[in-house]
């Protein structure tokens, strides 16, 4: 049962209600009209919105696998009974992939639970999850198939420099692509963004302030599904290679360029474009032509052609991994999210203080923020520098 039929049952079974006017005696209730069909289903699309997309895409897939499992095995999915639920993630948990390895992590399987869980609670029913079979099934789980948690590896402020340094920023068409790939880095690191934040950014979200550098407005993240928003904080930098205001201008004025100026304007554009010098404190009128709606980093043709629409979080992934290895680097154990973790590293080993980690990253919780130190900074303020080895 999906939201709107929700809502049609809810309305029914209010239309049929009776009230008891005295001992024996029952009218029925006053029933109240029926919802227009395109109130209801407006209803519905605000409920749906209420969690991210890529999270209704999850719980869709993992209750798609628990329905499947359930009619192989002849068990009722909706309502599920706990030692249905107890029984499916004991199947799936002792799965193995060709290395005899579990092909389930814990926490996947966690997730699969709390999918279970939202749809029943959006059916009416109450959650198999939270009862005790359940709890103690994955609780036993946990421990026995206990396995490091997969991190990215944190792109360090020295071999970012090195990454940028290698780009090419001056032929054509690599260049377009280059110029999109330094200020994907630079503002990924220094924003620490989330991938999804990155590629999601529209150029008007970007906003240059004669003091700070630049603003960057965020109208949801991870941790703020309600849409209350946050601006970030990209300083100017000293090195013109490592200001991210910089970085945004150079693109700016390529997508301008693209927009505006024909093919052979482009190519002197990246010809004399140059990381040497600042130009983040002269004139922006390239700002004031482009559409502030549209997409601030783009699909480039391998042509150079920018298309119009968004990138992916994956193009993220994919341009840190690239860049890494173009520039000599192992790209194995990185990421999108090394741009993230490499500016709460860096930011650790200089001396920052969770809280003010936090006040970038909007993480929401200072133990999150003491994962970095204890995995990616672990001689920090440790004894074991201090016994003489």
């Amino acid at each position: 049962m999906d939201a709107q039929d929700s809502l049609v049952y809810e309305q029914e079974q209010q239309n049929r209600s009776v009230v008891v006017v005295d001992a024996g005696t029952a009218v029925p209730a006053r029933s109240s009209a029926p919802l227009a069909p395109e109130l209801v289903a407006g209803i519905a699309q605000n409920q749906a919105d209420a969690s991210a997309k890529n999270t209704r895409r999850a719980y869709d897939s993992d209750w798609s696998a628990f329905e499947r499992w359930c009619d192989e095995c002849g068990q009722v999915a909706l309502p599920a009974s706990g030692s249905t639920v107890a029984a499916y993630i004991t199947d799936r948990a002792a799965l193995v992939d060709a290395s005899g390895e579990p092909a389930y992590a814990p926490s996947t399987i966690s997730r699969w639970v709390t999918s279970i869980n939202v749809r029943h609670q959006r059916a009416g029913h109450p959650s198999p999850g939270d009862r005790r079979e359940v709890k103690d099934t994955l609780s036993g789980i946990r421990r026995r198939y206990a396995r490091p948690t997969r991190r990215m590896a944190p792109l360090l402020l020295a071999d970012l420099k090195k990454v940028l340094t290698a780009i090419d920023l001056h032929s054509y068409p690599a260049g377009i692509i280059g110029h999109r790939d330094s200020a994907i880095l630079l503002m990924g690191f220094a924003g620490a963004f989330r991938r999804s934040e990155l590629a999601s950014r529209v150029i008007g979200d970007v906003a240059i302030h004669p003091e700070d550098g630049l603003h960057v407005r965020l109208l949801t993240s991870k941790t703020d599904q309600e849409g209350r928003g946050s601006v970030k904080g990209l300083p100017y930098g000293d090195n013109p290679l490592t200001c991210p205001p910089c970085a945004f201008l150079r693109w700016v004025r390529v997508l301008d360029a693209a927009q505006n100026a024909s093919r052979s304007t482009m190519m002197r554009l990246l010809r004399e474009s140059n990381t040497d010098l600042h130009i983040c404190h002269g004139p922006t009128p390239e700002l004031d032509r482009l559409d502030p709606k549209a997409s601030l980093f783009r699909p480039v043709h391998r042509s150079g052609r920018i298309r119009p629409s968004a990138i992916s979080g994956e193009v993220v992934n994919d341009v840190v991994k690239r860049r890494l290895s173009a520039a000599g680097l192992n790209p194995r154990r990185f990421g999108g999210h090394s741009l993230r973790a490499g500016f709460v590293t860096q930011a650790l080993r200089a001396g920052a203080t969770p809280q003010e980690v936090m006040r970038q990253t909007d993480h929401k919780n200072p133990a999150t923020v003491e994962i970095y130190r204890r995995e990616h900074d672990p001689l920090r303020q440790n004894a074991v520098t201090r016994i003489g080895l």
